[in-house]
């Protein structure tokens, strides 16, 4: 009877100390024409205050944009966008994948609708597009080159512009 009860605690033991479900998340890479297709909403829009909450399934970050122009879809000049990851006091969460913004951070945003109220970014970091400004003063996306797939080597500074035109052309040809 011993045997079975140290057994038991030992166990036990053993299955509360023991690390916690890895989890991981697949990311299939996005051409512009693939982001475009998938999104239901498209905005040029400029990050105006990130704020760190709880989540059900940890920190997440709830991330206020100013809309400065609607490329797909409708929208109110603000939205908020649900990033998951954050820091709450001494504790952080950081999920890989998943853009990393600040205040004046302006991003193309493909988004669709949050279960929770909001929206999330379409493919993880692949539906968050910066904006850069060039010496000329010239707006530039770092977007996909036409036909690739949205990678780290496939991404290219493009003209706001000629994304923005690539991006309507798309869905006028769609009929969308």
């Amino acid at each position: 009877m011993t045997r079975v009860l140290v057994a038991v605690v030992l166990t036990a033991w053993a299955a509360s100390t023991a690390a916690p479900a890895a989890r991981a998340s697949v990311v299939v890479p996005m051409s512009l024409a693939d982001l475009t297709d998938a999104a239901p909403l498209i905005v040029d829009a400029t990050v105006a205050e990130v704020r760190h909450v709880a989540g059900p399934d940890g920190t997440e970050r709830l991330v206020l944009v100013r809309v400065t122009s609607t490329w797909r879809g409708e929208v109110a000049d603000t939205a908020y966008v649900r990033l998951p990851g954050g820091r709450i006091g001494r504790v952080e969460t950081r999920v890989p994948g998943v853009p990393s913004v600040e205040p004046g951070d302006r991003l193309v945003w493909f988004l669709t609708p949050h279960p929770r109220g909001g929206y999330a970014v379409l493919g993880l970091h692949q539906g968050a597009l910066r904006t850069a400004s060039s010496a000329s003063g010239e707006v530039l996306v770092l977007a996909p080159g036409r036909g690739t797939a949205h990678n780290d080597r496939g991404r290219v500074p493009r003209r706001l512009e000629e994304v923005a035109a690539e991006i309507r052309q798309r869905l006028a040809g769609a009929g969308r």
